[in-house]
């Protein structure tokens, strides 16, 4: 048990999630939001200054500047939140490691499942925790949904369908410069089927189509199906779109020998209007950021139990990471070979 009320912990990565994370550490009293890194340091100072903290132009600065500050040999910073690019993780996960900081990582943890052994071995060697998140496991209804179907209340899982929409559809230059649909797309569902199921992928087929020419040309999907056959015998079809015009549109039905399990879409606002001219409803949540608000404070809340409570496990352990990557390259393989791929 650390002697401590709050963790005092570093952001490293400005992009899109490097802002919803700065925001949900502001707002945590658990924490001691000691500063922002980032190469580009103009972009740090400008999301540092958002939030009454420090800019650094690497993990190196930062830690020589609290250490510098501190009146003991115990380390001044006890971990960091990741929301660098994917090939940027084998490095920074390592030189954290080496200051025994402890990381809390966006998905995946690296490009292929060799990385992301290495990185948890060099890890537990130096006594860090390396936590990935995967935020449906931190989202109210899809834990409900996992915790009934874990405890045998639909019977035995025979079933599952779930439907990923993005919104708004990323530019296609990010997609014709490496946007693979599996590899972005489909982690988030395959770790917390896998999770639900408690049961690994034996097979996958994996298809896919392009809805403009420049992407047919490419070779790029931004619309694909992927279908699993569990051990247990349980099938899942995983469908994927890289944009829904009519908000982030994200479901699961989990189908039992007795029972259903249903994780529902979320709506900006919940009035219904029904009058001569129909029923009407708003449209969905705009996008992930919003759609996942307190799964990602959920998260961020669990990182800071792991640091202040050594007794608390972070619940997706090496293993998860590594058959979640396994799968996805899998299904990559399958679209472009069209074949089923065995596991």
């Amino acid at each position: 048990m650390v002697n401590r009320s709050r963790a005092r912990l570093i952001l490293v990565g400005t992009g899109r999630m490097g802002a919803i994370r700065a925001k949900i550490m502001y707002a945590n009293p658990k924490i001691s939001f000691l500063g922002v890194c980032d190469l580009n340091i103009d972009a740090a100072t400008k999301l540092a200054n958002e939030y009454s903290t420090l800019a650094f132009g690497s993990l190196k600065d930062a830690v020589q500047f609290y250490d510098d500050q501190s009146s003991t040999d115990e380390k001044a910073i006890d971990g960091i939140v990741v929301c660098t690019p994917t090939f940027t993780h084998d490095i920074v996960i390592r030189e954290a490691a080496d200051y025994g900081i402890h990381v809390f990582t966006e998905k995946p943890v690296d490009e292929t499942s060799e990385k992301i052994v290495s990185l948890y071995e060099y890890c537990n060697e130096r006594e860090t925790k390396l936590c990935c998140g995967f935020q449906r496991r931190f989202d109210a209804s899809y834990k409900a949904v996992s915790d009934a179907v874990r405890g045998g209340k639909i019977g035995k899982p025979m079933s599952a369908s779930i439907f990923f929409a993005d919104h708004p559809c990323p530019p296609i230059e990010f997609l014709l410069s490496g946007g693979d649909i599996f590899m972005d797309l489909s982690a988030h569902d395959l770790d917390y089927i896998r999770y639900t199921l408690d049961d690994d992928v034996e097979s996958v087929y994996a298809t896919g189509s392009s809805s403009v020419e420049e992407l047919k040309k490419a070779g790029i999907y931004d619309n694909a199906t992927m279908v699993m056959t569990f051990k247990k015998g349980t099938v899942v079809t995983l469908t994927m779109s890289r944009s829904a015009c009519y908000g982030y549109d994200q479901r699961c039905e989990i189908f039992g020998s007795e029972g259903l399990a249903t994780v529902n879409n979320e709506f900006k606002e919940s009035s219904i209007i029904s009058n001569s001219a129909g029923v009407h409803q708003s449209r969905l949540k705009h996008s992930f950021p919003e759609r996942f608000d307190a799964a990602f404070t959920q998260e961020i809340g669990t990182f800071v139990d792991c640091i202040l409570d050594e007794k608390v496990e972070w619940p997706i352990g090496k293993d998860d990471c590594i058959a979640t990557q396994l799968v996805a390259d899998a299904a990559r393989r399958s679209s472009q070979l069209q074949q089923v791929i065995k596991l």
